[in-house]
């Protein structure tokens, strides 16, 4: 009879023992974020910036899509003290000549300053002088935006570029 109740006892807190339920997490028992987390997600990392890091300051050319002519051949010359100098001929009216021979009437020119934008610092902004249009800089090249500051898609998306010249 000993052997039977020492048996019985075994097994009885063997299956106590077996059965403990795990208790769930609560959100009181998960750590919760530190400040330093927090703080390097939404930080934006303002020691590399278009303006600092790359090459940007040069003269830009390229041909832009026209809706009603052949194409705005652009340069665009940034300079380092943030002014710029910004010729747009309209290729198609007129005689069609191009920043060569700006006698043809359809050619425009532009000076003024721009800016970096505060909130994306890959932008640029031209002044009134330059209409306030914004450029995305990248390495080797400007994409021109749309008023809002957003990227031109579509069919021609890949036309809005005007590449660096080499220096």
């Amino acid at each position: 009879m000993k052997k039977s109740l020492i048996v019985i006892s075994l097994t009885s807190i063997f299956l106590v023992a077996c059965n403990k339920a795990e208790t769930p997490k609560t959100e009181q028992q998960i750590p919760p974020a530190t400040t330093a987390e927090v703080t390097s997600e939404s930080a934006i990392d303002s020691e590399h910036t278009a303006e600092n890091s790359l090459d940007w300051n040069g003269s830009y050319k390229g041909i832009l899509p026209c809706a009603d002519c052949e194409g705005i051949e652009t340069k665009l010359e940034l300079n380092s003290d943030k002014t710029f100098e910004l010729e747009e001929t309209y290729l198609g009216k007129g005689d069609g000549k191009s920043f060569e021979s700006k006698g043809d009437g359809k050619s425009f020119e532009s000076k003024g300053t721009f800016q970096f934008d505060n909130h994306n610092t890959s932008i640029i902004q031209l002044d009134q002088a330059g209409d306030n249009r914004k450029y995305f800089v990248a390495e080797g090249y400007l994409k021109a935006l749309d008023l809002e500051g957003n990227e031109i898609t579509g069919v021609l998306a890949d036309q809005y570029q005007l590449k660096k010249e080499a220096e």
